[in-house]
């Protein structure tokens, strides 16, 4: 039987691989992927007694990719999670080491910047596109967003980092900044950008330790309600959206499209059931990843029925080897 042994690799600003000079210092690695946060985050602890590590500049890039080396129960591999600017260095004992906070997107810069602007006779696509060439990057825009007409929509005091995020929650997208590019996808197509469907995984008792099973049914509503201020008849006009039992949406919009956008993302969260489930797995896959579908077996029919989509997935190399802790949410 071949011993399950994990593996990490690790450079900075493109160059070689660290690993086996990070690997006999490593006292922990812990990578937070998320589905609807502006970025995944990275910190790495490192022993230095002997005060030999030079310590990585802020704004430094990490490239880094998790896996196997050896196993029989395991996909024997490397997956790249992308790159991740450096936002924070630090040192701490005992024992002495050197701490690395790093995040998939560099939220100190002008990402962190407030502006105010007024986007009129666009669409979706055309808005991320500007925002990401400003700091770089290129946008990734899944084809069911493409061509969606905006009349207009405010950028009010917020940076760019806020504004794609609260266009994630119109759209009811993952919209979040990773390996360079700037993702808006829809929520539960469990997809690439390219419309390559994301592998799906199964997970049994057997796979982990401990399990959370949660219902939240002060959530569960079946329709949406959305204000917008109409300048032409100088009052304020309201949008509903499916059932009787809505959820109101505070913020006044615009314009009737944009109240309309809101409250139709508002009935799609709210077709996804509102329960969760949370799982220590005892072997890690890091091929798991947010908005993969998931299906539970060995829980009985009511857990076992639901179809999960992947929230939120914690990843930790360290004296254990690779361990995984997963968020999961129902779907109706």
């Amino acid at each position: 039987m071949t011993a399950r042994i994990a593996k990490v690799a690790l450079s900075i600003d493109g160059g070689e691989d660290l690993a086996s000079k990070v690997n006999p210092r490593l006292l922990s690695l812990r990578l937070s992927e998320l589905r609807e946060a502006e970025a995944d985050t990275l910190e790495i602890r490192l022993l230095n007694r002997d005060g030999r590590i030079a310590v990585p500049r802020t704004g430094a890039v990490l490239n880094l990719s998790l896996g196997w080396k050896s196993g029989d129960d395991v996909a024997v591999g490397l997956v790249d999670k992308g790159s991740f600017t450096v936002d924070e260095v630090g040192q701490e004992g005992p024992p002495d080491a050197v701490v690395i906070k790093a995040r998939s997107a560099d939220l100190t810069g002008l990402l962190r910047q407030r502006r105010t602007k007024t986007w009129r006779d666009t669409d979706l696509s055309a808005i991320l596109t500007e925002i990401a060439g400003r700091h770089g990057r290129e946008a990734k825009v899944a084809l069911d967003f493409e061509g969606r007409a905006i009349d207009a929509i405010e950028q009010e005091g917020k940076s760019d980092a806020a504004f794609v995020a609260d266009l994630g929650r119109r759209y009811d997208a993952v919209a979040t900044w990773k390996g360079g590019f700037l993702l808006f996808l829809p929520i539960g197509a469990s997809s690439t950008a390219t419309g390559a469907p994301l592998a799906r995984a199964t997970l049994t008792k057997r796979d982990g330790w401990a399990w959370t099973f949660r219902q939240r049914d002060r959530e569960a509503y079946d329709g949406a309600e959305a204000q917008w201020q109409d300048q032409d008849a100088g009052q304020r006009k309201t949008i509903t959206i499916g059932g009787d039992s809505r959820r109101k949406l505070k913020r006044i919009y615009a314009t009737e499209g944009e109240a309309r956008q809101a409250a139709q993302s508002a009935v799609k969260r709210a077709e996804r059931t509102p329960h969760t489930f949370t799982y220590e797995l005892a072997v890690a896959d890091p091929a798991l990843q947010p908005d993969a579908r998931v299906s539970l077996s060995g829980w009985g029919e009511k857990i076992d029925g639901f179809e999960w989509l992947v929230e939120r997935v914690d990843t930790e190399f360290g004296a254990g080897g690779l361990q995984q802790k997963v968020e999961l949410e129902g779907l109706a």
